[in-house]
């Protein structure tokens, strides 16, 4: 360890994660940072994880065991923050895993300039049947004329991300900084939406910050039983907020955009994470589980309104047509939202009736196909390959999936438990026409695939 100390303490909070431990173990201690203070906070798991860390520990004297009395995240990353001695702190999810470099860039950039916080983009993926991995990254700057990245970003410039930059492993952040501003997390029961909290006291308080345009950080999509799914979801978002409002009392103290933009983020994460709910409980929005959480949202929202915290100008056309619904009436909202989304729902469950439990090919290697891979993956569908004109891919793989020429398709699919699914933007008919010059029949191509999939 440098004698000055380690420069990065790194939180690891678990709970029977035996599964991907190691993964995630791998990623941190081979970082290119090596004065790294790797604390592990186990709250009692029974499948193995707990064993697997003690290994880790004694090959690596960096590593730090600490066992959690409580199953709660706040609880676990707390206790972390109160052990850590780094300059900086991070947290890592033990279910995910992370570049190389990861602290080695953040940490320099945030030295030289000094930094609050410095933080990055970061990968969703989902684990293919193939054994490989889908990733697509998710940039906090895409609006035009607001690329900040690389940018030293004043307080002002902060309180506008309160609501998009929404998680807080993609980051390390200044140990002084959080100490000095008594920023903690809330220790609430279980794992879910902690990070909210924390959050919002950051931007709060940060004077500094950056974020590069880089993606280190890798979040795992397909796991079952994930807190984010939970269909109490709006009820821990209203723990969250409450305990923002009043034990850190943290409304009365904002002031201009930071105040707009707290209640802007309390709107969004009511509209955003009801409508997730109301899809899973099938439009019932007389629920408990919604109707409970949202009487306190409605008379928070309503009050931000009244006091022009809350503008038209925050929002696209549909977000704010939406909240004005959901405030009137739960009701009418449950109804826009039905005949809103009926149609696409039809059109998805139709494209899945064609298919009929055939095996497929996807035609065309773009965006288009690997979308299309993706959704049929998830919904458990058997891909066989890709199929593409172009002969410099072929014998190619793609996410593990062999890349074939339509010479090789005709073989493929020769009866009816094959099905060949066109997905490119141009050029549909001219290959429907070049597969049925070929002798496939055209109930073995599918033509047309609906917008909801390729989004």
């Amino acid at each position: 360890m440098n004698k000055h100390g380690p420069k990065v303490s790194v939180i690891l909070p678990s709970l029977n994660v035996a599964e991907y431990i190691e993964e995630c173990m791998d990623s941190v201690v081979c970082q290119t940072l090596k004065e790294l203070e790797i604390i592990c906070v186990d709250a009692g798991s029974t499948d193995g994880t707990r064993e697997i860390l003690d290994r880790y520990a004694r090959e690596d004297s960096r590593i730090t065991i600490l066992h959690s009395a409580r199953r709660s995240y706040g609880y676990q990353i707390n206790m972390g923050l109160n052990y850590a001695s780094g300059k900086y702190t991070a947290v890592l999810e033990t279910d995910d895993w992370i570049e190389q470099d990861m602290y080695q860039c953040l940490y320099e950039c945030a030295e030289v300039r000094e930094l609050d916080y410095a933080a990055a983009d970061f990968d969703m993926f989902w684990q293919l049947q193939t054994g490989e991995c889908y990733f697509v990254r998710q940039y906090l700057f895409r609006k035009e004329g607001q690329d900040w990245y690389g940018k030293v970003l004043n307080s002002d410039q902060l309180a506008t991300l309160r609501a998009s930059d929404y998680v807080l492993w993609k980051g390390i952040y200044n140990r002084k900084f959080l100490d000095d501003n008594q920023i903690r997390f809330h220790e609430s029961p279980g794992a879910a939406f902690q990070d909210m909290g924390f959050l919002q006291q950051v931007k709060t308080y940060a004077r500094k910050a950056i974020y590069l345009d880089r993606s280190f950080y890798r979040y795992r999509q397909n796991r079952q039983n994930a807190s984010s799914g939970a269909l109490e979801g709006l009820g821990y978002y209203e723990n969250e907020f409450r305990w923002i409002s009043e034990d850190l009392k943290l409304p009365c103290i904002l002031k201009g955009f930071h105040k707009k933009y707290y209640y802007f983020t309390m709107s969004i994460s009511l509209i955003t994470k009801y409508e997730q709910i109301l899809e899973s409980l099938n439009g019932d929005w007389q629920d408990e589980r919604l109707q409970v959480p949202y009487e306190w949202f409605r008379i928070q929202v309503l009050d931000a309104m009244e006091c022009k915290f809350l503008e038209e100008s925050m929002y696209g056309e549909e977000q704010w047509k939406c909240l004005n619904l959901l405030i009137e009436s739960q009701e009418l909202h449950a109804q826009y939202i039905q005949d809103k989304e009926e149609k696409s729902k039809c059109q998805v469950r139709e494209f899945i009736n064609t298919i009929n439990n055939r095996s497929i090919v996807i035609f065309g290697c773009g965006i288009w196909g690997i979308r299309l891979m993706n959704f049929c993956d998830r919904s458990q569908m058997n891909i066989l390959a890709f199929c593409d004109n172009n002969p410099s891919l072929h014998g190619e793989r793609k996410f593990g999936f062999p890349i074939i020429s339509p010479d090789e398709l005709k073989k493929k699919v020769n009866d009816k438990n094959q099905a060949v699914i066109l997905a490119m933007k141009n050029g549909r008919e001219e290959v429907f026409e070049q597969l049925i010059e070929m002798g496939i029949e055209a109930s073995a191509i599918i033509d047309c695939i609906p917008e909801k999939i390729l989004k």
